[in-house]
């Protein structure tokens, strides 16, 4: 068991390797045949159809420029479409890129704003267009939609924000301004603040010593740990969970892996994976897992419910009942790798799997959670009763990706 854990531990380790190398061999074959122009991810492709829902009296459109169209009525410009990219290709919100589809009347004032194909999770987009947001820009000028700001979406900051920001750039280059492309987000700046804060939190407590001078300081020094890290663990499951969705993922890191860090947006989670990396190489020790991941926290708490009732059985039920525990969790240990690995394999032939539906982790994007999803998770948390963190220990991607750069040590 020990041989086959290795094995695939490099297996696992030499997937993400290949999926790195063919990232960047992918964006230095596009560098090369780029033309002057530039050369957008997304395409925009619409029809007289799709501009009539807008503009009911246009009877012709003509391609310009780079996903740049004008709207005709009997020969007159009634009005623009165009698409954010390629302007707003480095812009990443959560999982992927949020190009955007912007409708100008003829006065340059937004008419629509609206998301078109994309690869960010979905839970995300969906939650950010049923909130409105995108309608904050209507019925402003180029000029006046590249300096406006609104706040980001909680539970969707990195998507609403990446969103913003994209339009914003577009307009601004539209409009041919020199200022800053994007206003200083103060509500984004005070999230990543707290989710810091929380982090700081979290990195202390993992360092904290237990004292062991005395029994009774010792008991006081491990309750005191204990109380901390349960504050801590309730700071994740509403800040890093509900408010931010500042939540490690196999997604994510596999965007990562393959588009790049938006520093900008995602640079709290950056310092977090930094850590949930590095801590465990020096100290052997799970940081993640234990201190910070809110789905990790909600099933330690959902445990709580069931009542330790050790005094009642048996020390060799006990014994054998820890036997039993102890080979299941061998089985579930290369399982679980084998699960990753193969998650890998799939993301890396770009068979076009959401990767962010195979973890029950958008349980936090609530507004916008797709039902399957919503009783998967329901049902780990249901377990959670009765099997001590069943996801963590036996299923997670995320967690046994975190635990392969560990036992690279």
């Amino acid at each position: 068991m020990k041989i086959l854990n290795k094995i695939l531990n490099y297996l696992i380790v030499i997937t993400l390797i290949l999926i790195v190398v063919n990232a960047q061999l992918k964006s230095a074959s596009a560098s090369m045949s780029k033309s002057e122009s530039a050369s957008p991810k997304f395409n925009l492709n619409i029809s007289l159809e799709d501009v009539n829902k807008y503009y009911e009296e246009a009877d012709s459109i003509s391609l310009e420029d780079v996903n740049f169209y004008y709207v005709f009525n009997d020969g007159n410009i009634i009005g623009t479409v165009m698409n954010t990219s390629p302007y707003s290709d480095e812009i990443y919100g959560y999982n992927s890129v949020t190009p955007l589809n912007i409708y100008l009347d003829s006065c340059d004032k937004i008419v629509e704003v609206e998301m078109c194909e994309n690869r960010e999770s979905r839970g995300f987009v969906n939650k950010v267009i049923n909130s409105g947001f995108l309608d904050s820009w209507d019925g402003l000028t180029v000029e006046e939609a590249a300096k406006h700001h609104v706040d980001a979406v909680s539970g969707s900051t990195f998507s609403s924000t990446a969103m913003a920001q994209s339009l914003q750039t577009r307009m601004s280059l539209l409009s041919q301004q020199k200022a800053r492309l994007y206003s200083w987000d103060w509500n984004l700046f005070i999230r990543q603040v707290c989710v810091l804060i929380v982090t700081i939190l979290a990195t202390i407590c993992f360092f904290m010593p237990k004292r062991k001078k005395f029994k009774n300081s010792e008991s006081r020094g491990l309750g005191d740990l204990v109380t901390l890290r349960r504050i801590i663990l309730l700071l994740s499951i509403a800040i890093l969970g509900f408010w931010t969705n500042s939540l490690l993922s196999l997604s994510l890191f596999c965007n990562w892996l393959t588009n790049g860090v938006s520093l900008a947006i995602q640079l709290p989670i950056l310092i977090i994976a930094a850590l949930s990396i590095i801590l465990p190489l020096v100290t052997k020790k799970s940081f993640y897992c234990q201190y910070l991941c809110p789905f990790g926290a909600a099933q330690e708490f959902v445990g709580l419910i069931k009542s330790n009732d050790k005094g009642l059985k048996a020390k060799d039920e006990s014994q054998k009942s820890s036997s039993i525990k102890a080979n299941i969790y061998k089985v579930f240990s290369v399982l679980r790798k084998v699960i990753l690995l193969s998650l890998l394999i799939i993301f890396a032939l770009g068979v076009g799997l959401d990767l962010s539906v195979v973890e029950p982790f958008p349980i936090f994007n609530y507004q916008s959670i797709g039902f399957g999803v919503a009783i998967f998770a329901t049902v780990i948390l249901i377990l959670s009763i009765f099997i001590k963190k069943p996801w963590c220990n036996y299923l997670c991607p995320t967690g046994t990706l975190l635990e392969s750069f560990r036992n690279l040590r």
